[in-house]
């Protein structure tokens, strides 16, 4: 009886290891699949003529926006804003202020990472 049951718990036990090692094994590929950032694209902000904005609509990562401040016969830059990243369902632009006399031009969006 005795062996019975030593043999019985050795099997669960292997069975037990497989099936953790299968979902362990599947766990960081899953993480690995996620995409860098994708659907990006730049504008300037609907709130603030003066602020430049990057948005990527999918994906995981980070990204920049970038562009020439331009004011009365003056263009300036390019400069870079701040960063922007998205993590699960947790997110953020990247922003870039000109000040209240200049305006965004030449924006795209740069360095998106995954």
């Amino acid at each position: 009886m005795n062996k019975t049951r030593t043999r019985a718990g050795v099997f669960a036990s292997a069975i037990a290891l497989t099936a953790s090692g299968v979902t362990l094994g599947l766990a960081p590929a899953a993480e690995a699949a996620a995409p860098k950032p994708t659907g990006c694209s730049a504008y300037v902000s609907h709130e603030d003529i003066h602020d430049a904005v990057a948005w990527c609509s999918k994906g995981n990562g980070t990204w920049y926006v970038q562009a020439d401040c331009t004011s009365a016969g003056r263009v300036n830059g390019p400069y870079r804003g701040s960063k922007g990243w998205r993590k699960g369902a947790t997110e953020a632009a990247s922003v870039l202020d000109c000040g209240t006399n200049a305006w965004p031009i030449n924006l795209k969006v740069v360095n998106v990472s995954g």
